[in-house]
């Protein structure tokens, strides 16, 4: 690039900045040590998907050049595909499932390469609903594991208002009272009421990119979430 258009690129920068604006920049023009990536998971019980945004300090990063994103899942490698999500690239592929841990490869024709990280997933689970009457709590039991992170419990209908737990540990089971079910300001319902559940699991971690270089790093988050209904007889 000549001096000219180099100084051209920066005050462009400089003004997409000034505007409160994150410049997209190439690939081309970011070190592998500074990038900064990050990694979505969510497998919902019926279908997956996994999520790449590439990023550097002053902005989102277009891979160009050759420049490509892999994820190999239960053994098999996949290219992920490019698109956009509100104005900035994003890399992603979509599954059946997510049966456990997958690797995440960046290959560049220019510049170093990352190979083999490694993003943590749940383990798979299943969950069960029983109750809700006026004698009997709202009983959710599933499978537990204390690895799988995070655990949040969701119930929603439209005779509450919606109800969300935070667990400090993985338990498997969790009975709600009907008290803790609090009806919207309408009134409770006189009729049965369907619900829906949602249990998640999530796993989030942060490491960086090269262990000798502390600048680029990558951030995972991984998510299990399984939703089933219940009908709450008031």
């Amino acid at each position: 690039m000549s001096r000219a258009r180099t100084a051209g690129f920066f005050l462009v920068v400089m003004a997409l900045a000034g505007c409160g604006l994150d410049p997209v920049r190439v690939s081309d023009r970011v070190s592998t040590r500074d990038m900064l990536l990050g990694v979505t998971a969510l497998d919902d019980g019926a279908a997956a998907a996994i999520d790449v945004r590439v990023g550097s300090p002053i902005g989102a990063v277009e891979l160009t050049g050759g420049d490509a994103l892999f994820v190999t899942v239960d053994g098999t490698r996949r290219p992920m595909a490019e698109g956009q999500l509100n104005g900035a690239p994003i890399h992603s592929v979509q599954l059946d499932a997510l049966p456990g841990d997958f690797l995440l490869d960046l290959e560049r024709q220019n510049d170093r390469d990352v190979h083999g990280v490694v993003v943590e997933v749940p383990r798979p689970f299943t969950m069960t609903a029983a109750g809700l009457t006026q004698d009997l709590p709202l009983t959710l039991s599933w499978d537990a594991d204390p690895e799988d992170g995070e655990v949040v419990v969701t119930v929603q209908g439209d005779c509450i208002d919606t109800l969300t737990r935070s667990l400090d540990e993985d338990t498997g089971m969790l009975v709600l009272a009907q008290a803790e079910l609090r009806p919207p300001p309408a009134g409770p319902p006189v009729a049965p009421c369907a619900l829906q559940v949602s249990i998640s699991k999530t796993i989030t971690t942060r490491d960086a990119l090269f262990s000798t270089n502390p600048g680029g790093n990558v951030t995972t988050s991984a998510e299990q979430r399984r939703t089933i209904g219940a009908t709450w007889m008031p």
